[in-house]
């Protein structure tokens, strides 16, 4: 497809906007609270949610299926203890770390898709019970002590600013989130995944191989739970058991909030991105309105109420 072609159609869904409008309030909201909000904090707050966003870009592709991952953040958790443990604090390592911790977040993403498509398991309980096993083996080959540690000239990935205005993590969502924004919606094998995601059935009959699309989802979406777990890990600079266990459900607020839909069909990078900024900017609220942190489950559950009610209203219409 020509670059004009794509540009012209490359229009924000209504989805994506409505997230952005709740963004944009909750950054107004915050201004109020606290006096101001320069955009040091916002890029600052978008460094740290860069691993979030990862992994609900993630999330929002298996969502695109019309499936549920439950592993993205135990996937994350296991890419953390593999990435310290192979670095063991040396820049030497980098390459074996990274192609390892690669390798293994790959390896859950292909038993996902095999235990969903081949044995017909549901993908909430074959991905609860793959993020089981993951947690199991982190504890046995642990012993409830990770050990290794990343070492400080691979942490300007999330402590680096590009010309001293963007965070690197930011740069490389924003890539992650292009790429995929592209490869979704203007590649060949994009739109078998989009056309299986909204109805398998019709996809099947038009020759669309839509077992494979699952597959192939489940695979990607471990790959990018696991650069947000890289991400996570230059971010912490060391290993820690549960680290991204949260992940999970915030991964679904997040692409869900963004415009993710259960039902499939549906893949929106831009609004998944706002999700996540949601998420991250509610935390700011709560500290600057000195509420509790379960408070933060109050505010994260109404958003994403709020956004599934303003996206019926529209389809009502």
């Amino acid at each position: 497809m020509a670059l004009p072609a794509i540009l012209t159609n490359a229009k924000p869904a209504a989805a994506t906007w409505r997230a952005l409008g709740l963004l944009a309030i909750l950054l107004i909201v915050l201004f109020v609270f606290s006096g101001r909000v320069s955009m040091v904090q916002v890029m600052d707050n978008a460094r740290q949610a860069a691993p979030l966003g990862l992994i609900a870009l993630g999330q929002a592709l298996i969502l695109l299926m019309g499936r549920l991952d439950l592993s993205v953040g135990a996937t994350a958790g296991l890419a953390n203890v593999v990435l310290a443990a192979s670095f063991a604090g040396n820049m030497d390592n980098m390459a074996t770390a990274l192609a390892i911790t690669v390798f293994f977040g790959l390896l859950v993403g292909l038993a996902n898709g095999i235990l969903v498509v081949v044995l017909r398991i549901p993908a909430f309980l074959a991905t609860l019970a793959t993020s089981l096993v993951i947690a199991g083996a982190i504890l046995v080959y642990t012993g409830g002590s990770p050990g290794g540690s990343i070492p400080a000239g691979f942490r300007v990935i999330t402590e680096g600013w590009l010309f001293g205005i963007l965070p690197w993590s930011v740069v490389i969502w924003t890539a992650c989130s292009l790429i995929l924004l592209v490869f979704v919606h203007y590649s060949l094998k994009g739109r078998k995944m989009l056309l299986s995601g909204a109805n398998a059935r019709a996809a099947q009959r038009n020759g669309i191989a839509a077992d494979r699309m699952v597959i192939f989802s489940f695979v990607l979406a471990s790959f990018m739970a696991t650069l947000g777990g890289i991400l996570l890990s230059s971010i912490t600079g060391m290993a820690s058991i549960g680290i991204a266990d949260t992940y999970t459900v915030d991964s679904i607020a997040a692409a869900v909030i963004g415009g993710a839909l259960f039902s499939g069909g549906v893949f929106l990078p831009a609004g998944v991105a706002a999700g996540s900024l949601i998420l991250f900017f509610l935390q700011s609220l709560l500290y600057v309105l000195s509420l509790p942190p379960a408070a933060r489950f109050v505010l994260q559950g109404s958003i994403i109420v709020i956004a599934l009610a303003l996206s019926n209203f529209k389809k009502d219409r």
